[in-house]
């Protein structure tokens, strides 16, 4: 009887095992370049996460927007970090490599705001973007959403490439210190606030930064629906007198359609609860609540992180 007992105890325990095992979610998590935000980021919120609900695992492993896109689509990954802009291209089918509609990607969360920054020498008479035709720009290289935007832009101003004295195509750095020699008129970063390079030439020279007037947001909304309406805050910037209106794309949280809701429901639960952590690992996040979280965008939310941010009124 002894010997059925232990046998029969080890069963039991055998079967709690693999109840338990059963129970375990896997997730692949990709993440950004190595020395971006996105790294740190992904870091807090995989914490958090696993902290929220015992059963996750999560592995971080480090990517890129396009290509955390494609993971998820072919189901390498289960979460990625994103530019929305990117993400509402891809679901249209359009994008390097994309030959059709993704169909297994959907939203989790924002979480900050990327903002279109147009920062001019205010010394040069420049105090629209039509005053641009012929002065020279600053915009990151060819490939960069960045340099895409500000092409898109000086298009629907009828300014174009063409019309510019120069352009060139050069990292934030770069362009600060080609802003403060006056290789160039203006720069065109998309960035957080405030931006680094542009604290840098203000610091050193007069700037102005430039409205994008509603004529020329129409036509990137017609271009990408990922686009939206975003103010600067005066004072910014040195010298920044005025709010300047601008647009922005949000950097958001991707995943899997095929994940289970109540996983999702929690993970848009917590990392939310956890507002007060992710402002240590990034003042991105400094002022932000559940609704910047759960705002409304123009593609499909997961419907595990809908049911959380409609209960919060977010939606």
């Amino acid at each position: 009887m002894g010997s059925c007992t232990i046998a029969l105890a080890a069963l039991v325990a055998g079967l709690s095992v693999t109840q338990a095992k059963a129970q375990d979610v896997k997730l692949t998590y990709f993440t950004g370049p190595t020395g971006g935000s996105w790294i740190p980021i992904a870091g807090a919120l995989k914490s958090i996460w696993e902290k929220a609900d015992k059963r996750l695992s999560i592995e971080n492993r480090p990517g890129a927007g396009l290509v955390n896109l494609k993971a998820i689509e072919e189901g390498k990954a289960e979460i990625g970090m994103g530019n929305l802009i990117s993400t509402v291209d891809a679901l249209n089918g359009i994008g390097q490599g994309i030959t059709k509609p993704y169909v297994n990607v959907c939203h989790l969360a924002n979480i900050y705001p990327q903002v279109q920054q147009i920062a001019a020498r205010g010394d040069q008479g420049i105090n629209a973007l039509a005053d641009l035709k012929g002065k020279s720009l600053g915009t990151l290289p060819r490939g960069n959403t960045t340099e895409v935007v500000a092409s898109w832009i000086m298009d629907a101003t009828g300014v174009g490439y063409k019309g510019l004295s120069k352009v060139n195509f050069a990292s934030i750095a770069d362009q600060a210190n080609m802003f403060k020699d006056g290789q160039i008129s203006v720069s065109m970063i998309i960035s957080t606030l405030p931006t680094g390079g542009i604290m840098d030439m203000a610091n050193s020279r007069p700037v102005r930064m430039l409205d994008i007037p509603d004529n020329i947001y129409n036509e990137l909304v017609k271009k990408n629906a990922g686009f939206s309406r975003f103010t600067i805050p005066k004072g910014t910037y040195p010298g920044q007198d005025k709010d300047v209106q601008t647009v922005q794309f949000p950097a958001h949280v991707i995943v899997s359609c095929k994940l289970p809701d109540d996983v999702v429901y929690g993970m848009a639960k917590s990392m939310t609860d956890a507002l007060p952590e992710l402002v240590s690992v990034n003042s991105v996040f400094k002022g932000q609540s559940v609704k910047d979280f759960g705002a409304k965008v123009s593609i499909k939310f997961h419907p595990g992180a809908e049911k959380y941010f409609k209960e919060k009124g977010a939606m």
